[in-house]
């Protein structure tokens, strides 16, 4: 329904099922979502948006769990507040501690949420009826927004944030009875609730903050409009054709079936209805899966679609009371204090739209390079191939100086000899579930030995899972550094440079390298990289080698020790193989080139180094697609072309990164070629470097970390005959 044309914008009513709850089942609370009021008319306004209800039943049994207090970071109700609530109380005056709690539980979003309109809050305290009813609570209004800025608004907002995101009320006060984003009643006839600030919470007691502090961030975005009706079949919009903007950020993970939108399958639909009961729906938003570490949170999707609970909470398997993240899922045992939102709820709600603090970046440390990975010889795992759609699972932390805490881990992973073309994917292991990247690391031609470097996040039990698509195949792993809290260098990129070329261009020797004779490449002292520089960014790529081989690069050492048994490079002649090694610096100032048998040509080329000082922190993504010149919209790039890529303001990466990891891939190349990544000088410049070099009919990839350039964009440049390409960004270096 719209209003008939020249009329004023007004709001329309739909139905709405049961709204969201904290239900307490068998001595614990279930928290249970609403569905989104409608969207409609010129501005778009939805209302009658529904309260989350929040109830209590009789318990069935006694709960002995000690109390759980959490806290995922200093206490945001001491941050600067960056939004103003305005909180109309009613009835409190029975109960000071109960509007001290609310008040304490609005002071922690008010410390994270920013918005330049103030939030305005109806805060009741009164007698429900039921003394099983705890309390409700909702957005008032739902807003629909042009989403996609295409001048077409197709997406409906919770009023709160739709404010923020306008810098203006944009709902008309005419259609709002209360005048207010969130309505909040709670019960002054519920028994056995802590109203104290302090968390002490005695046992068999709720505790009202946590779940004032739960409802509000519901009020504030944390549900989506999809149900599922008796006889199974799947919905969103509640009757409109507006889905929630939580909507847009949900997908389907199970099986065969990877990362399907929900929104992909039809509106009142049995197929949307066994989506939304498979068990597989996860976040796919990029911030909140980066505060997961890199992996997509799952949400709450049993079998039996719950009305009161289902889609609009995080999954309670995979958020159990323990965890930090755990106020948004279904259930919260009595005597559980959760005083913080959790930086994975607070990472979604940066995806929706709302401004939160951002993730900490982490510094890296190099390690000498150590072999963690070889299912030829047993190492990490028993001798074995990998099947297709195969994976396996291995230990990073506490392995080879990598410590138990590190976020992410910086491996060189090598495919041998696969029974058919395929490709392999680096991910952290998840906690529960099936959910995968719908993006490659390596790509591997049948009977190929082909490695690429990725930074990958490090999953479940200090673990990254490594999955091959089709074929079987042997694959190796070598760990060359990470990431974490306690390392110890952030990062400097600079302008892509090369600093060696055997074929006989300036800094080098000019000469091939020989079988088993180290060549030593001086990095510091040189292009700006100081003497301090704890490791270094390099492309190296082998070429014209008289024989199968492989070429390791290492830091050189001090007292002409063994050489490491990894390796980083492998190539069969006429191979062109480029790779990207992060290696820490060796004595002299220097990392040591190895070459295995016959003789091969190196260059090589440095795009960053780290040190100690204040530099660029990392901070990780999920793989995110950001271009695919195999599409009508991105066509293919011809000799002598270079295409300039966005990558500030895109899948995660904010305004303020100064360098990204892409991991590039070139698709069938109609002749052999190279291509470059570097910042957008904004000029005609071509730097000297290359990245990527492809045999004709080749479908290689490797991984790139390039400094951001004019306009906040990487240039992309193709040397010869014509090739797609495709980049997909994995993290980023800034504040």
């Amino acid at each position: 329904m719209r209003p008939a044309a020249g009329t004023a914008a007004r709001a329309l009513r739909r139905a709405v099922p049961l709204g969201l709850g904290l239900v307490l089942l068998a001595g614990g609370l279930s928290l249970a979502p609403a569905a989104a009021a409608a969207p409609t008319g010129p501005s778009v306004l939805l209302t009658d948006a529904p309260k989350i209800q929040t109830l209590r039943k009789a318990a069935t049994t006694t709960v002995t769990s000690p109390r759980l207090v959490r806290s995922t970071r200093s206490p945001a109700a001491t941050r600067p507040p960056v939004s103003t609530w305005e909180v109309t109380y009613t009835g409190f005056e029975s109960n000071s501690q109960a509007r001290q709690s609310f008040q304490a539980a609005v002071d922690t979003w008010a410390g994270l949420v920013a918005s330049s309109v103030p939030i305005k809050v109806s805060a009741t305290f009164k007698d429900l009826g039921d003394p099983n009813i705890l309390g409700q609570a909702g957005p008032t209004d739902f807003v629909v927004l042009d989403r996609d800025r295409n001048g077409t608004r197709d997406t409906a907002y919770p009023v709160a944030l739709a404010n923020a995101l306008s810098r203006a009320d944009v709902s008309p006060p005419s259609s709002r009875s209360s005048g207010n984003d969130i309505d909040a009643e709670f019960n002054n006839r519920a028994v056995d609730i802590y109203y104290g600030t302090d968390g002490a919470a005695p046992r068999g007691f709720v505790d009202f903050q946590t779940v004032v502090l739960h409802e509000l961030g519901h009020g504030l975005g944390f549900l989506g409009s999809m149900d599922v009706d008796s006889s199974g079949i799947g919905s969103f919009g509640s009757g409109t054709p507006f889905p929630d903007i939580y909507d847009r950020f949900t997908v389907l993970s199970q099986g065969a079936v990877q990362g399907k939108p929900l929104l992909s399958f039809p509106n009142n639909s049995s197929a949307l209805g066994q989506a939304l009961t498979s068990g597989g729906v996860y976040w796919d938003g990029a911030l909140g899966k980066a505060a997961y570490n890199g992996r997509p949170p799952r949400l709450f999707a049993p079998e039996k679609f719950q009305p009161a609970s289902s889609f609009s909470h995080l999954s309670d398997a995979d958020f159990p009371p323990t965890d930090v993240d755990s106020l948004m899922t279904p259930f919260v045992e009595n005597n559980e204090v959760i005083h913080e939102p959790g930086p994975i709820m607070l990472g979604m709600f940066a995806d929706l739209g709302w401004s939160t603090p951002p993730l900490p970046g982490v510094r890296f440390t190099p390690i000498d390079p150590v072999r963690v990975l070889d299912t030829i010889n047993g190492i990490g795992t028993p001798v074995r191939r990998l099947g297709p759609g195969g994976f396996l699972d291995v230990h990073v932390a506490g392995v080879g100086g990598v410590p138990n805490d590190a976020k992410a881990v910086v491996l060189n992973l090598t495919g041998v000899g696969p029974t058919s073309a395929t490709d392999l994917r680096a991910y952290p292991t998840p906690r529960t579930g099936t959910a995968q990247p719908q993006v490659s690391n390596l790509n591997l031609a049948s009977g190929e030995i082909r490695a690429n470097l990725v930074t990958v996040p490090v999953g479940e039990s200090g673990r990254v899972r490594i999955l091959n698509s089709g074929g079987t195949t042997h694959v190796l792993g070598d760990l060359s550094g990470w990431y974490g809290e306690t390392a110890s260098s952030a990062y400097h990129p600079i302008d892509p440079v090369r600093l060696m070329d055997t074929r006989g261009a300036p800094g080098s020797e000019g000469t091939p390298l020989p079988a088993g004779q180290p060549r030593d490449v001086v990095v510091t002292g040189m292009n700006a990289v100081p003497a301090s520089a704890t490791a270094v960014i390099l492309t190296v790529t082998a070429l014209n080698s008289t024989s199968t081989t492989d070429v390791r690069v290492y830091p050189t050492p001090a007292d002409g020790s063994a050489p490491p048994q990894v390796s980083n490079i492998n190539l069969r002649p006429p191979g062109i193989v480029p790779n990207l090694v992060i290696s820490k610096v060796g004595s002299g100032g220097s990392v040591r080139l190895l070459n295995s048998a016959g003789s091969v040509d190196v260059l090589v080329d440095i795009a960053g180094w780290y040190d100690t000082a204040d530099g660029a922190l990392f901070h990780v993504l999920a793989p995110k697609r950001i271009l695919d010149t195999r599409t009508s919209a991105a066509p293919k790039l011809v000799a002598g072309e270079t295409r300039d890529l966005t990558v500030l303001g895109v899948a995660g990466v904010p305004a303020q990164a100064t360098a990204v990891v892409l991991n590039v891939t070139g698709v069938g190349a109609t002749r052999t070629t190279d291509v470059a990544v570097y910042p957008n000088p904004g000029n005609d410049t071509v730097p000297l470097v290359s990245n990527l070099n492809l045999l004709r009919g080749q479908t290689n990839a490797d991984l790139v970390v390039s400094g951001v350039g004019v306009a906040g964009q990487v240039r992309l440049r193709n040397s010869g005959g014509e090739l797609a390409l495709v980049a997909d960004v994995a993290g980023w270096f800034g504040p």
